[in-house]
């Protein structure tokens, strides 16, 4: 309930308290982003899968698209660490210009 109650009172919450939230709000926004592109990494690039079979004595071989699995699951880790270093530079830029001029102030 103190919470709330400091929450709804202007100048109660720190900035790092602030900056924190951000910094994890951020992040889950992050995440969605780096699996909106791993998606896209998904459906656009494909291989040729080749694969054989035999039906009626002969050796049949072909090929066909199959999505590229593991070049998706490291676009979103790429993705998702890059971008989450420069949130995390942003963040601490925030925190310390926050914090710089809170210490002037007071």
């Amino acid at each position: 309930m103190k919470f709330f109650k400091d929450f709804f009172t202007l100048g109660k919450l720190s900035v790092s308290y602030i900056i924190h939230k951000i910094f994890y709000i951020g992040t889950i926004f992050i995440a969605f982003k780096a699996y909106l592109f791993a998606k896209g990494i998904y459906l656009t690039h494909t291989y040729m899968k080749d694969f054989s079979y035999i039906e009626n004595g002969q050796h049949w071989y072909t090929s066909t698209e199959a999505q590229n699995t593991p070049l998706a699951i490291l676009g979103f880790i790429v993705f998702f660490i890059v971008v989450l270093v420069m949130w995390k530079f942003i963040c601490e830029l925030l925190l310390k210009f926050f914090s710089y001029f809170s210490s002037h102030i007071n």
